[in-house]
């Protein structure tokens, strides 16, 4: 024997549930209805302000024209001049040269990925395995401009014997710098895994 179940009292002649006044009074306002646009194109979840992203990436822009500029330019005009100035330390000025641009350069790939992160968040998409690729690639960029800077202090302060001190001291500082910095980033990495490991999981449940 089959049991009928009992209609719902807003439901007659198998017409879609429409409200009465009861309904308006409690709050009622009838099945929830997408919109074709809402089904063809969802929205993105969590994305970040879309003015805070352009700012970002404009200043990002700026950041990275500015350090081709001092690559091409700035720095090797500061290097003639340095060798000019103190002969002595004439014979280290390309290889210092070349390690700033280099730590210049590891700079620039960071920014991009930073980049691409930000696009990521504008989508709501940050928290997913393709976000740690950018994130790993930063880590190695802070990593090799550190071991640079720390080489340039060592060698600086203990072969050269640089003078003014200021050159030393300031290389070892950029150093501490980007290790405090490379910590940071390493902590915030595990905290993203663990974001995203936690949202890939609920998406299972639901």
């Amino acid at each position: 024997m089959v049991i009928e179940q009992p209609q719902d009292r807003r439901q007659r002649n198998g017409q879609p549930p429409v409200p009465d006044q009861q309904d308006e009074r409690d709050g009622y306002a009838g099945p929830v209805q997408h919109t074709t646009d809402e089904k063809e194109n969802p929205q993105p979840r969590g994305g970040i302000n879309p003015v805070v992203i352009v700012v970002l990436k404009i200043a990002l822009a700026v950041f990275i024209i500015i350090s081709v500029i001092a690559q091409v330019w700035a720095l090797p005009l500061v290097a003639r001049r340095s060798a000019q100035d103190a002969p002595q330390y004439a014979p280290y000025a390309t290889g210092y040269l070349l390690a700033v641009i280099a730590a210049l350069a590891c700079f620039e790939i960071g920014l991009i990925a930073v980049w691409r992160l930000a696009s990521l968040s504008a989508r709501g998409t940050v928290f997913a395995n393709d976000s740690l690729i950018w994130v790993d690639i930063i880590i190695a960029c802070v990593s090799i401009a550190a071991l640079l800077a720390l080489g340039l202090f060592i060698h600086t302060a203990f072969i050269a014997h640089l003078k003014p001190l200021a050159v030393p001291l300031g290389a070892l500082l950029v150093a501490l710098g980007l290790l405090a910095m490379l910590l940071l980033i390493i902590v915030l990495r595990a905290l993203l895994v663990s974001a995203t490991a936690q949202r890939d999981e609920l998406e299972a449940v639901i």
